[in-house]
């Protein structure tokens, strides 16, 4: 016998895989994993009042009893592929889904509930004196799983909250009841019917809890199972062609035909074998007998399973059916079918084990040896011939990759030797039908297969309209969902039904709203489950590497596996092949890491459901190793890669903190490499998108050090951009200014004290404190100028010469332009020279000389070209301004728009609103006093909302009330130039008090106050 070491199942000799958990038997030197996460279904059943009796009663009798019961629930029990884990008394506990999960494992652990039930009855009818009565209790959740544990020996399989809150629905259960949790009706109720019943408190838990009482299973197996919910027909339509025109091939060559339908689960075999039989009986001229069976996972006797469900729907056996009735119809097709009365003794008794009657009942397999397999496969095929002699027969195997070599056996027969009649056989199957059978089909002229590829975008659009009757949805929801779906429609109607049941969605009108963020929906139970259930048939070692490349990311490589596994580079390649034949990876065509297999998962989800099972401590030092890996493969350029090794040493730091897998000095190491590279990933984002680079330095600063001077560097940098972006309130942006510039200066180090300075005065200045701004650079200038000349200098100064442009009337600020001009090019700061362009433009074109605007224009070119989102934008309202000044005011306003389009793309909202602030000046001179108006409301909603009321909203605000005063509305404009004026003089920049006094003295004209007015 061959034990399997995944559930220590005994198998018969030759088995390659696991006839109960479907694991490989083959062996290897991979060692396995201690523990792994699980969604599992555990089932509390306890005997009521059986302590009360045992009192009254002989030990003997008490020990029978139980033994009796212990003995009929665990057959019960392990029969749906359970296991028990202890008995405790009178009271059992079992888990289904440990140690290897299955997709219906919840389904499984209800119907053996009721199964208990059933059997309770069938003992009390059997035995005399008083009957045994029970409560049982079954609830679904995530647990940790000990893999190797042998409930047999006492040891505990799975621990977590879901066994507690077993326990506890078992105790709060009606007597001879089964009751589970919402969660066990959520993934079961298409299978299972429930009564509600009304919410209870359960110790432990801070609200009632749903519990629902189990009526009874609904079949599922059956030739003809009504159909529940469909969704709609969706991309398919070529799939659904080429079936249609098997058929007609079929039947007009009276010969037969086997198509092989494959896809990974919810991909749409079934939901296409459902319309095949709609247009079928739509469209056939001809009746046709459609008969489908399905290979079961689990229990026993179930080897032909398939062909005794094909073979009951032929003679109309029900399975309410008792033996003679069930031999009685048997007999009447036989009758119908087969001329040759002589054959019917024959074939009846090579039938009937699959109708579970007679002296062979069971499986089939059981009571055919290998020597007499032939005869029977002759005897099945006999009859299923004489029924496609009446009319047509289509016969569908669905699960094929479940069946046992025995029935694939037969098939193989049935394909190869029937003739003279129309049978078109239709297989079902997932990818791991040829891993398990890898002949399946080869060579065979009469057989075709029809590989199914997820769902297009476009087409999961149209199914997510349609599954929620045509609502709209919402851009980044719609999004969300076509991305979790990837094209899998089970998936995208289970995501449906999940955020529908929980009230997620809401209808607003004819659209559909997301209640929660979109990015914070959670795999349903039910995919989760059949993931998890594919995943747990792989090797430990291929589960091991599909986790280890979970870990790495969305994309990964061989390198990386292969190091964070420890195996040989050959053996991970070999590996990673064959989870891409089992389309679980795909190989992408190229690599973007010489001399690397690079791979992606084929489905985001199962990259999802890999990487739970990971316990935490483990998850962490699988981050750490992909963290290793991913350093020393980028070498020099590890910037590139920043915010990835960020993401590594982050749930490095977090899952290793969180279950106390290092020690103190292990988790300053982690949360220095954490600090480092987010700090390097903010820098490069920096010139990208200044809302990631502030959401990158953001993170650093969680985490950095106080008084650390990369702290200081970081609170510096992420500060300016916080202000640019209109992340924090003025108040905590200044705060973090000024702690980073007292930990330089107590560093004494000049030039990053400088710096940090110079940034400061660039966020005084959006506050309108050009005083302050003026010392802070001042001081920075002093600093700078002690030390030689270089980078940090040409920053100081076009800073400087930029401040004094603001706020003086007069040209003074040429001169240091010029200076920073002439460093940002000696050092090669290209920020400093698209400065120093802009300022000597602005200054060329104050004198008169319109060559100032090719500087301008040229700044802006170079800005774009490199990059650099912070400076460029303000250098778009240069060029604009000054555009506009010379007389250009549409294209004025063309340049502001695209520089608000600019600004917009790399996060810079902050300085958006200066560039709409300014647009008013043109709008008002243009006539466009309306726009005017809500462009300068709009800009104080956003300051509002960010951090409180700015020079950009001044702007605006003094050309709004240059619109009231001109229409007349005088006393409303003086109320305006009450508040407006004083704040323009706050802010001393001669171009707004230029702006505010002249509409602040219109205003008090048109009131009759010309006294006022000067």
């Amino acid at each position: 016998m061959l034990v399997c070491a995944n559930c220590g199942q005994e198998n018969p000799e030759g088995f390659k895989f696991c006839g109960r958990c479907g694991a490989s038997l083959e062996a290897s030197g991979f060692a396995q994993p201690a523990e792994e996460r699980k969604v599992v279904s555990v089932l509390f059943c306890d005997l009521v009042g059986f302590t009360a009796r045992s009192e009254r009663a002989d030990p003997e009798d008490v020990r029978a009893i139980l033994r009796t019961y212990h003995d009929r629930l665990r057959k019960e029990i392990e029969r749906l592929g359970g296991t028990v884990e202890k008995f405790i008394g009178d009271a059992v506990m079992a888990v289904f889904g440990a140690p290897t999960a299955h997709e219906d494992d919840a389904e499984r652990a209800v119907r053996a509930g009721l199964r208990i039930l059933e059997a309770i009855q069938e003992l009390n009818d059997e035995g005399p004196g008083p009957g045994l009565s029970v409560r049982i209790g079954v609830n679904t959740g995530e647990a940790v799983v000990t893999l190797g544990a042998r409930a047999e020996r006492g040891e505990g399989m799975v621990a977590g909250d879901v066994v507690n809150t077993a326990a506890r629905i078992q105790a709060a259960a009606p007597q001879d009841a089964l009751v589970v949790g919402a969660a066990t009706e959520r993934v079961t109720r298409d299978h299972i019917d429930y009564e509600g019943l009304e919410p209870v408190a359960l110790k432990g838990k801070a609200e009632p809890v749903r519990l629902f009482r189990a009526i009874g299973a609904r079949g599922r197996y059956g030739v003809d199972v009504e159909q529940r919910t469909r969704s709609p027909f969706i991309g398919r339509a070529l799939e659904l062609e080429t079936l249609l025109r098997t058929f007609a091939r079929s039947v007009d060559e009276a010969g037969l035909q086997l198509v092989t339908i494959t896809g990974e689960p919810g991909v749409g075999k079934s939901r296409l074998l459902w319309e095949l039989k709609n247009r079928m009986d739509e469209d056939s001229a001809v009746t046709v007998y459609w008969r489908q069976g399905r290979c079961l996972p689990y229990g026993e006797g179930i080897t032909f399973w398939a062909l005794g469900e094909i073979v009951k729907g032929l003679a109309g056996v029900l399975e309410s059916d008792d033996p003679d009735q069930a031999a009685e119809k048997l007999d009447t097709s036989l009758r119908a079918f087969v001329e040759d009365h002589a054959e019917h003794g024959w074939l009846r008794a090579k039938l009937q084990p699959l109708l579970g009657v007679g002296s062979g009942s069971g499986d089939a397999a059981a009571h055919v040896a290998p020597s007499d397999r032939e005869e029977a496969y002759a005897a099945w095929l006999r009859f299923l011939e004489s029924a496609a002699a009446r009319h047509p027969l289509v016969l569908v195997f669905e699960d094929l990759h479940w069946a046992d070599p025995a029935f694939v056996g037969f098939v193989d027969h049935l394909v190869d030797w029937s003739t003279g009649v129309a049978i078109t056989v239709i297989a079902t199957a997932r990818p791991e039908l040829y891993e398990r059978h890898p002949g399946w089909g080869g060579g065979k002229r009469n057989s075709a297969t029809i590989a199914l590829s997820p769902l297009t975008n476009e087409e999961t659009a149209r199914l997510l309209v349609a599954l929620l009757e045509q609502a709209v949805l919402p851009a980044e929801l719609q999004s969300t969902l076509l991305e979790r779906a990837g094209g899998n429609p089970l998936y995208a109607e289970e995501f449906v039904r999940m955020l529908l049941d929980q009230g997620a969605l809401r209808m607003h009108g004819r659209a559909m709203k997301l209640v929660d963020r979109a990015e914070e929906i959670q795999l349903p139970d039910s995919i989760q489950a059949l993931i998890s259930a594919r995943l747990d048939t792989l090797k430990p070692d291929r589960k091991s590497l599909l986790q280890d490349s979970a870990v790495v990311g969305k994309v990964f490589w061989s390198g990386a596996v292969a190091f964070m596994s420890g195996q040989d580079d050959r053996a991970v390649r070999e590996g990673l092949h064959e989870l891409a034949r089992k389309e679980l990876v795909r190989p992408m065509r190229t690599s973007s890491v010489k001399d690397q297999d690079e791979y992606a998962f084929w489905h985001a989800l199962v990259r999802d459901v890999a990487y739970a099972q990971i316990p935490r401590a483990d998850r962490a030092r699988r981050h750490r190793l992909a963290a290793a890996w991913i350093e020393r493969m980028a070498g020099d350029r590890v910037v590139d890669q920043a915010e990835l090794l960020a993401h590594h040493y982050e749930q490095a730091l977090e899952l290793a903190t969180a279950t106390g897998a290092v020690d103190a000095e292990e988790r300053d190491e982690l949360r220095g490499s954490l600090v480092r590279f987010l700090e390097l990933a903010g820098d490069k984002a920096s010139q990208l998108d200044l809302g990631t680079a502030w959401n990158l330095y953001r993170r650093a600063l969680e985490h950095a050090d106080r008084g650390d001077l990369r702290r200081a560097e970081i609170l510096a940098k992420g500060m300016e951009l916080a202000s640019m972006v209109g992340a924090l309130p003025f108040d905590d942006v200044e705060a973090g200014f000024r702690e980073a510039i007292d930990l330089f200066r107590g560093s004494a180090d000049p030039m990053r004290t400088a710096l940090a300075l110079r940034r400061f005065a660039s966020m005084l200045r959006v506050r309108g404190r050009t005083q302050q701004a003026r010392a802070a650079l001042d001081e920075a200038i002093e600093l700078l100028e002690r030390e030689l000349p270089g980078p940090a200098m040409a920053e100081v100064y076009a800073a400087a010469a930029g401040h004094e442009m603001l706020a003086s009337s007069e040209i003074t600020f040429l001169p240091m332009a010029e200076k920073a001009l002439a460093l940002g090019r000696q050092f090669d700061v290209p920020a400093v020279v698209m400065r120093g362009l802009q300022l000597r433009g602005i200054g060329r074109a104050a004198l008169g000389d319109r060559g100032g605007l090719e500087d301008l224009a040229e700044g802006v070119r170079l800005g774009v070209e490199r990059g650099l989102a912070a400076e460029t934008g303000p250098a778009f309202v240069n060029w604009a301004d000054w555009t506009g000044i010379y007389g250009d005011l549409t294209e004025s306003l063309r340049i502001y728009r695209e520089g608000m389009d600019f600004s917009t793309a790399h996060g810079a909202m902050r300085q958006v609103t200066w560039a709409k602030a300014e647009t008013t000046w043109r709008l008002f001179d243009l006539g466009r006093w309306d726009e005017v108006i809500e462009v300068a409301d709009e800009i104080a909603r956003w300051e509002e909302q960010h951090g409180g009321p700015a020079q950009p909203g001044t702007i605006s605000s003094i050309e709004r009330m240059h619109v009231l005063a001109h229409r007349g509305r005088h006393e409303a404009a003086a109320g305006m130039e009450e508040v407006l004026l004083p704040r323009a003089r706050e802010i001393g920049d001669p171009q707004v008090l230029w702006q505010a006094l002249p509409v602040a003295s219109l205003a008090h004209l048109g009131r009759g106050d010309p006294q006022g007015a000067r």
